[in-house]
């Protein structure tokens, strides 16, 4: 199969299927204003610049505009705040007219008081990317997303990272580059990862038998019946989506929310018939993923999140993604809000789903994932080239998009020199698929067509 036939059916398929540090964020509501007073670039911190250069702040947002040769890789700031506020990017405090950062973007600064993040500053550098801009606002008026955030790897360094909109449209919040998006489906790459994991670790085999006696799962779940086939599906099968089950007449992980995951898991593996032998056919499945969620637990002795956090997401760096909550009341300090007319958003048990569409996230921090996925050299990887090439984190370009009420989101290993990922807090029902084409190939193509780039790490202002 081509890969760009490959990339678009990984793109319907995923489409069909579905804490951060302790920071107390007080309401967003009663929050002091003007925390940020004054922002610019001085020539005399600056020499690569022919003036002073004055940012406009409105509230949380800072505008620069700054001439559009200017050397971007270390610019210094001149700020001034209220007496008692400290600003902070990433876990560096940032000093008045001496700290150097890259300004290839967005950055977004945290506004720290009396030890407590009380909110975030972006400064948006205007003109950095212009063609990227312009698209991607355009596609956002016509698709109606309130928020989006984008960020770009090249040759496994962060060279772009972006929000747009807003997180909260009630509240006028806009979305920054430390936004926590739901990522539903992509939620299913960081499964498989942990699973391979263990099989790296030689705790499982892609081989070994998920149900019945002598399998990794045993009668946990109740036992398969006889000549059912189900006691024939295998790690390996739950990976591909081969199990053999379909989702005829329904998902059973995206109905019968009254249901836990071992219901839902019991009635699949005692009476839900197989369509197809195990093995012989592609049908996209939550509920293996759910499954492969419950080997890790069995086999490692650990919950699903602890497990996934520290043996995957501690090795890449990233120490912010977590399992979302269900309910508005739920909504973590960074996270944004989800709008969706046609099916609410906040009616799903994320929790539920956790193995197969569970996860948040922020871009960035997907983004760290991938440059520890994806065969190049100048990152370790965290599973080794032989068998990551026995599934699609092989391929020289892949995509894995997510689906959910009030939530779209891609993935994608562009070629060898770049990947990136977008998120966003909406989703189009009747069209889906078109509204992830469209933004994969706006991105794809202003990337390849852009010739200079930052060759500072982005990485080190997203922490």
């Amino acid at each position: 199969m081509k890969i760009s036939s490959l990339l678009y059916l990984l793109l319907l398929l995923s489409v069909l299927g579905c804490v951060p540090d302790n920071e107390n964020f007080p309401d967003p509501e009663v929050l002091p204003q003007d925390q940020l007073i004054a922002f610019k670039f001085l020539k005399i911190h600056n020499p690569q610049l022919e003036a002073d250069v004055v940012a406009k702040v409105a509230g949380n947002v800072v505008q620069v505009s700054l001439p559009a040769a200017t050397f971007c890789d270390t610019l210094i700031a001149t700020f001034e705040t209220k007496s008692d506020v400290k600003l902070y990017i990433g876990k560096r405090e940032q000093q008045s007219g001496i700290t150097a950062n890259a300004f290839a973007g967005q950055v977004s600064y945290k506004v720290v008081q009396a030890g407590k993040t009380t909110d975030r500053v972006n400064v948006d550098v205007v003109h950095s990317f212009p063609e990227l801009d312009q698209r991607l606002t355009m596609l956002m008026q016509h698709h109606k997303i309130p928020g989006l955030s984008i960020a770009i790897t090249r040759n496994e360094k962060l060279v772009f990272a972006k929000s747009y909109g807003l997180a909260d449209q009630e509240k006028k919040q806009p979305v920054h580059n430390g936004s926590l998006f739901r990522i539903a489906s992509i939620s299913k790459p960081i499964t498989a990862i942990a699973i391979l994991r263990l099989v790296q670790d030689q705790k499982i085999k892609l081989e070994d038998r998920v149900f019945g006696h002598g399998s990794i799962l045993g009668g946990d779940f109740g036992y398969p019946p006889v000549r059912s086939g189900v006691g024939h599906i295998t790690v390996q099968h739950l990976l591909d989506h081969t199990s053999g089950w379909a989702n005829e007449p329904n998902d059973p992980m995206m109905t019968n929310w009254s249901l836990s995951q071992k219901q839902i898991i019991a009635e699949a593996v005692q009476r839900r018939p197989l369509k197809f032998k195990p093995g012989s056919t592609y049908n996209y499945s939550n509920l293996g993923y759910c499954i492969l969620g419950r080997v890790i637990e069995k086999v490692s002795g650990r919950a699903y999140e602890e497990f996934v956090k520290a043996e995957v997401f501690a090795p890449a760096g990233i120490g912010g993604m977590v399992i979302g909550g269900s309910r508005t009341a739920q909504r973590l300090a960074d996270e944004v809000t989800y709008y969706q007319q046609e099916w609410n958003p906040y009616s799903i048990d994320i929790r539920r789903m956790d193995a197969h569409g569970g996860w948040l996230a922020t871009a960035s921090d997907l983004m760290r994932l991938m440059v520890h996925i994806d065969r190049n050299h100048d990152q370790p990887d965290l599973i080794e080239s032989g068998l990551l090439n026995k599934f699609y984190f092989g391929s020289s370009s892949w995509c894995h998009s997510g689906s959910l009420p009030g939530s779209s989101a891609f993935i994608t290993r562009l070629n060898d020199e770049y990947s990136f990922v977008l998120l966003a807090n909406t989703r189009r029902n009747t069209d889906a698929t078109h509204f992830f084409k469209e933004f994969y190939y706006a991105a794809k193509a202003r990337i390849e067509a852009k010739s200079e780039w930052t060759k500072a790490d982005l990485f080190y202002q997203t922490m």
